[in-house]
């Protein structure tokens, strides 16, 4: 009885991993550092995890997560409500719509697309700002923070890898 209930455990934990990690990487990204200027440029961790977990275990991304991590990021960084949970659906949305492509990809093809869905969930993201705030937002801080973002999407990638293999164990 009680080794079904840990079993039980063990697999709802690693269900709920991937949602949990890319949540903590939010709360992380979202901390405040004292590095001057770096905020408005800080990499877009949470579209990482979306789509590196919507590539490679979609079943451990669903719909309702990415909207609950949006939400998390859009309500902590004390902006316009919607614009980041819409970004990070668009990537979802994306990924799974071609989720037979990245099936046989390299990584640096899954790389190369993740540098196409990420310039369109940050325009999303940027033009949706724009929209509810109702004025034109400078967006080179978004420029760079793209190239942040896909400058970290090898690392945190390999680390998802890892964690995931230590999971299958």
């Amino acid at each position: 009885m009680r080794q079904g209930v840990l079993h039980r455990l063990d697999g709802v934990a690693r269900t709920i991993s991937p949602f949990f990690v890319t949540l903590l990487l939010v709360l992380f990204a979202l901390l405040p550092l004292r590095v001057t200027d770096f905020a408005p440029i800080m990499p877009a961790v949470a579209l990482v995890g979306v789509f590196f977990w919507s590539v490679h275990r979609p079943d451990l991304m669903p719909i309702w997560a990415v909207f609950l991590i949006g939400f998390v990021q859009d309500l902590l960084a004390g902006g316009v409500w919607g614009p980041g949970i819409l970004g990070l659906l668009l990537a979802h949305a994306l990924v799974v719509w071609q989720h037979r492509f990245f099936l046989s990809a390299s990584f640096i093809l899954i790389w190369c697309v993740f540098m196409l869905v990420a310039a369109a969930a940050m325009a999303v993201t940027w033009l949706f700002t724009c929209l509810a705030m109702l004025t034109y937002i400078d967006p080179d801080p978004v420029f760079f923070q793209f190239l942040m973002t896909v400058a970290l999407y090898p690392v945190l990638a390999w680390l998802f890898l890892r964690g995931q293999r230590l999971f299958q164990r």
